[in-house]
């Protein structure tokens, strides 16, 4: 069997989890990471992961690691393409295929089309497929209901609800939410960019309706609000008083031949105990799919990008979605 060899582009918490995923796959070779970080840079990936052994791994600089040798590098540095253009011109250039975490780059053209256009432009020249995925966007709001869809003869619209315990996720996600911020604290963050909510609402919902063959004509993405602890809450980030931010709610709907087709309903804050994710499709017949317990984002995301991998290297040339390539599903 032929392994693909793949090297990742970024060493923090996703980073690490995707290398040791890809570690723990016999369809895998894993040949190279790369990271900016002056601290980490020289050290042994096996050192990084807590393995307890060296694997003869270090990690380098773009320009220094074997991009060149890879058939696929899993990058999982940002969320925004802006930060990630040249991080995945690097690796188009060396010719190797692209799987990237990044929220905006799951759907760019309605958002960022100039940087789409480059991006799909350069990868087709080099021969090579660019695409972004993950959880959310990449699977549980987009890709799923899509899928969902293949029994009905009609579809009127497609409502997908997550609600998550904030409070079980990594650290980064707990602050990204605002957990431990007080009210005003709260507005100041969203204020300066530093809160945005859930990036990729809109992305999930243009592929949605691209997979659908709907032509949207308004959407609309309400502000992030503030979820507000009752009681004091216990988080990652310790307890949080009564009053004070334990996470926030998004909603995002669009709207096609002056009806609304799509309703996606984000909630992550701490002390939910029903979690679940839930697909409802208005349609002939109609579809109700409820995940109880819900999908635990970060394993979710790094199996998805991984098993992603292992597709991108048979599709097509260019930019593409989850619905451009290869059924993505699990692999050894």
């Amino acid at each position: 069997m032929k392994k693909t060899r793949t090297v990742v582009f970024g060493c923090g918490v996703m980073g690490r989890r995707a290398a040791e995923a890809l570690l723990g796959k016999s369809s895998f070779e894993l040949i190279g990471a790369v990271d900016v970080n002056e601290r980490i840079l020289g050290s042994d990936l096996g050192e990084l992961l807590d393995l307890g052994r060296k694997i003869g791994i270090p990690v380098q600089r773009a320009d220094q690691a074997p991009l060149g040798e890879a058939d696929t590098v899993v990058l999982t540095t940002g969320s925004h393409l802006r930060d990630i253009e040249e991080q995945v011109n690097a690796c188009i250039d060396a010719g190797a295929n692209v799987v990237s975490t990044c929220e905006e780059l799951f759907y760019p053209w309605i958002r960022n089309p100039k940087a789409a256009g480059r991006i799909n432009a350069r990868a087709r020249l080099r021969a090579v497929t660019v695409i972004g995925t993950g959880i959310n966007p990449g699977y549980l709001m987009d890709t799923l209901p899509l899928v969902l869809t293949a029994p009905c003869l009609s579809v009127r619209s497609v409502t997908v609800t997550r609600m998550m315990n904030a409070a079980a996720r990594r650290l980064p996600f707990q602050k990204k939410v605002g957990i431990g911020l007080a009210p005003a604290a709260f507005r100041d963050a969203m204020d300066r960019g530093a809160i945005t909510g859930h990036v990729g609402l809109r992305e999930s919902m243009q592929m949605i309706a691209a997979g659908l063959g709907w032509n949207l004509d308004a959407y609309a993405e309400e502000p992030p609000a503030p979820v507000l602890a009752k009681a004091p809450t216990e988080t990652g980030l310790g307890t949080v008083a009564a009053g004070d931010v334990i996470g926030l709610s998004s909603v995002a709907y669009a709207s096609a031949g002056h009806a609304e087709r799509i309703r996606l309903l984000f909630h992550a804050y701490a002390g939910i105990k029903d979690e679940y994710d839930e697909v409802v499709i208005d349609g002939e017949p109609p579809v109700r799919q409820r995940v109880t317990g819900g999908i635990n984002g970060d394993t979710g995301t790094v199996a998805v990008t991984v098993h992603t991998a292992a597709r991108v290297v048979d599709a097509a040339p260019g930019l593409k979605t989850m619905i451009d390539i290869p059924l993505v599903r699990f692999v050894q």
